[in-house]
């Protein structure tokens, strides 16, 4: 009797581990996602002419997490919620299944100097770095016309 009740749990471990998905790049492709904010996300790190420099972004303490609903090559966020706000249009460029360039859609909203920065700058490149349960752990990456690279990790989730 103990045997079979063994046996039972050992198939039951099997065909849940079988059956538990593991999320590739594929799954943050298309869909909702949510991106949450902590104080990591406010680093930023700064490599000029062989000089590296951390830096810390101010937070918006109003903000708890950022939705992000992507379609096959755009993005849209909003801060808190679907619908709360102004929301930001983002085309994305797939670069690999894992890589893709992000810039601002001026075709949707008029940009501000920062967005037009990132813009003018080719985007911001986005690679994982792992995926986690739910979530893609990635570096955010710029390089600037002036040769400047600027990155900071962060991290998006399925909902």
């Amino acid at each position: 009797m103990k045997k079979t009740i063994i046996l039972i749990a050992i198939f039951l471990l099997i065909g849940l581990k079988i059956n538990a998905q593991e999320l590739t790049c594929e799954d943050f492709k298309i869909g909702q996602f949510y991106i949450p904010t902590d104080d990591e996300m406010k680093k930023y790190t700064v490599i000029s002419n062989d000089s590296i420099k951390e830096m810390t972004a101010e937070r918006d303490l109003t903000v708890n997490k950022y939705i992000v609903v992507r379609a096959k090559n755009t993005q849209v966020e909003w801060k808190n919620g679907i619908g709360n706000g102004n929301p930001e249009y983002e085309i994305i460029e797939w670069i690999d299944d894992c890589t893709y360039r992000l810039t601002y859609d001026s075709s949707k909203s008029e940009l501000d100097e920062g967005k037009k920065w990132v813009n003018d700058n080719n985007g911001i490149v986005v690679s994982k770095t792992k995926i986690e349960k739910r979530c893609l752990y990635y570096t955010a990456t710029m390089t600037t016309n002036d040769g400047q690279k600027i990155s900071q990790d962060g991290i998006i989730c399925k909902e």
